[in-house]
């Protein structure tokens, strides 16, 4: 989604909505999500992968910090609420087609994030842990990171969105913000045991 709304962008000196292309976008979004659920009402934790890429990989505790995953919460959640601001400080028509885009590229990123964790089932860093028993509805895949791919989409779309505006409207303190915001979620997302630096990098 974020290749596909930054090449639109990126190519045109304004960014225009077409009703039937917005539409047709949702709807394969909402089956697409479907089809998630489904995988993942299917999926049998019991097989899930333990592998590692030898050394960068290394960072990652193999134990679960849940006071980490909390603060990592936080940044994800921060850098929605500054997304959202963002946005409102567009102007009426502008704000329409961000909000349009930016829920787009969050949506399909989401998808892709989720049904590449279905496939590869690579298990979270404290999986690794000795004793892990892990439960029929326990979130133990881990490849890639949401929290990070949301974060890092929000940035991206913010950065590119705003390229089709005139300077004197552009809020680049608001990318560079989501960018931060976004780093930070990764490397929190690696100190809470919740992901390997390769499922964030």
């Amino acid at each position: 989604g974020l290749i596909l709304h930054s090449s639109i962008v990126v190519s045109q000196p304004t960014v225009t909505l077409n009703k039937a292309r917005e539409t047709g976008i949702i709807a394969g979004l909402a089956v697409h999500s479907l089809v998630n659920l489904k995988l993942e009402s299917n999926k049998a934790i019991e097989n899930i992968h333990f592998w590692k890429i030898r050394g960068i990989d290394k960072a990652a505790p193999l134990y679960f910090n849940p006071n980490t995953a909390r603060i990592s919460d936080i940044t994800f959640a921060s850098a929605g609420l500054l997304a959202l601001y963002g946005i409102t400080q567009k102007q009426s028509q502008e704000r329409n087609k961000a909000t349009m885009l930016v829920t787009q590229n969050l949506w399909m990123t989401w998808n892709i994030t989720q049904t590449t964790k279905i496939i590869a089932m690579r298990a979270r860093p404290y999986a690794n842990e000795v004793g892990f028993s892990a439960r029929k509805n326990d979130d133990a895949y881990s490849f890639f990171s949401g929290h990070t791919s949301l974060t890092a989409c929000m940035a991206a779309s913010h950065y590119f969105y705003d390229r089709t505006l005139p300077a004197n409207a552009r809020k680049p303190a608001v990318t560079l913000g989501l960018t931060a915001l976004s780093i930070g979620t990764g490397i929190l997302r690696i100190k809470a045991g919740k992901h390997f630096p390769t499922a964030v990098s």
